[in-house]
């Protein structure tokens, strides 16, 4: 390998020409050094790449989340009264307000055992019958295995998709009175438990029912309703109803569009947004004493990318000068002269206020995204066809096309802009680790030429030098 110790010295003619042969190498590799300097540029700049994609994946990622009508607009629901009713979001109900008076609650059926002093003692063999939604049951207990404690084992074991066994004492420390409780697992009238007295276990005693099954019954806007469960959401589109307690009263249930979160939803896609043009920003400065601020400096991607995100926003595709919602601008976000953007809060709650849905429709696509079946990579594929087609996909669909490989009218297919980029840098790399691997050939070549040579003039001074001593030595002899 070049530049490797060489084992003479100048002895002979006296130059060091380990140094001279070690200085000629090393003016000789200044081309590989240029060339590795090359490589760590683009791999830099891959690198770079990589963090950049990352900033622009994550703001697709939240435009996609933000392009549908359930993304972009949040719920809020509220109740006049708690304690009665509690209600939640189950997809996007439609804004209202709902009078929701309970009358009574769904009740499990509930059936106690007469009570025993210790729920360990053997109460006999035989077996629990009943009969619960149309199917009959039978749970046996060996005599050996028969306490209350063992009998509730064996009907979670056997029938416990049905009903719930547990052992409780109903009276005190001092003088306990154990007793077995089976209560059906759902409410409601339909899940009765019916024929739990035919018992063969003669320790068991007879039963008492606790709670009789029944169905929640309410009053809906005026309307009489039933519902086994008392929660449910079957009742008004996109609204989970939980029915609390009975209350003489009727709760008001009022459900809005939560402007608070959709602001701090667009406060995140302002900052996913400029993180991407930040980091375009960071990488194209330029200074008379540092020079370029990034190793992306110049490289049109950076350009080309951010020209086509500004424009997804403030282009004419989604700009209508007819109308005041027909702007980015114009509802509260705003460009600065970085091509960043600006939340404008006051003006962003005042357009929700003056119409909400007209507000929602500029941003989300409230007809679904449709391309009609078009191949992917053509142009036809990140085209909307249906009638309504919001910001938020629109912005979506710009980053796949700069993203995806696309295909062009004569059927080559050439890679998406950064994976395009990345690989043109690749390729460079690889040629550059090509070429350093002829170069460094050849510097091996060229310094064993040297050692070569400058071993020959060491011999040939060798030789010269005892040439010059037998001389002088039959010089002085003839004299003397």
């Amino acid at each position: 390998m070049y530049g490797g110790p060489i084992q003479f010295g100048g002895l002979a003619s006296g130059l060091d020409t380990q140094a001279i042969i070690q200085a000629l190498v090393q003016a000789e590799s200044t081309p590989i050094a240029q060339l590795n300097s090359q490589k760590g540029q683009a791999q830099q700049k891959i690198s770079l790449l990589g963090t950049f994609e990352g900033h622009i994946k994550a703001l697709q990622t939240l435009a996609k989340d933000l392009s549908s009508l359930g993304g972009f607009q949040s719920t809020k629901i509220t109740a006049s009264s708690e304690g009665v009713v509690a209600a939640s979001a189950k997809g996007t109900p439609l804004p209202g307000s709902y009078s929701l008076k309970v009358n009574s609650l769904a009740a499990a059926d509930r059936w106690v055992f007469d009570g025993v002093t210790s729920p360990t003692d053997d109460l006999g063999g035989g077996s629990v019958d009943f009969t619960y939604d149309g199917q009959a049951y039978s749970v046996t207990v060996d005599s050996a295995d028969s306490s209350l404690n063992d009998i509730a084992a064996a009907i979670n074991e056997q029938a416990g998709s049905a009903v719930t066994a547990t052992v409780v004492n109903s009276g005190t420390s001092s003088s306990p009175n154990w007793q077995l409780i089976v209560a059906s697992k759902q409410t409601g009238a339909d899940y009765a438990i019916t024929g739990l007295d035919a018992s063969s276990i003669s320790g068991l005693g007879a039963t008492t029912q606790l709670s009789t099954a029944a169905n929640a019954t309410f009053e809906l806007d005026g309307l009489a309703i039933e519902r086994s469960s008392n929660t449910f959401s079957d009742v008004v589109a996109g609204l989970e109803i939980n029915l609390q307690s009975v209350s003489p009263d009727a709760v008001q249930i009022n459900v809005g569009v939560d402007t608070e979160g959709i602001v701090e939803k667009l406060k995140g896609f302002v900052e996913a947004y400029n993180k991407v043009v930040d980091f375009a920003n960071g990488q194209s400065k330029y200074s008379e004493d540092g020079g370029p601020s990034g190793a992306l400096f110049g490289d049109p991607v950076l350009r080309t990318v951010t020209q086509q995100l500004s424009g997804a926003l403030f282009g004419s595709a989604m700009t209508d000068n007819t109308s005041s919602f027909g702007q980015l601008g114009l509802l509260g976000i705003e460009l600065n002269t970085d091509g960043t953007l600006k939340l404008n809060e006051t003006k962003l709650n005042a357009k929700m206020s003056e119409d909400i849905d007209a507000f929602t429709d500029f941003f989300a696509d409230l007809d679904g995204f449709s391309n009609g079946g078009a191949a992917k990579g053509t142009t036809a594929y990140y085209t909307d066809t249906t009638a309504d087609s919001g910001l938020f996909q629109f912005l979506s669909t710009t980053i796949d096309r700069l993203l995806d490989s696309q295909t062009v009218g004569d059927g080559a297919t050439y890679k998406g802009l950064l994976a395009g980029r990345k690989e043109a840098l690749d390729t460079q790399i690889k040629s550059i680790d090509k070429r350093v691997e002829q170069l460094e050939a050849r510097l091996e070549a060229f310094e064993a030429d040297l050692v070569k040579r400058f071993t020959a003039l060491e011999t040939l001074m060798s030789g010269l030098n005892s040439q010059s001593a037998y001389l002088s030595q039959q010089l002085s002899s003839t004299s003397g």
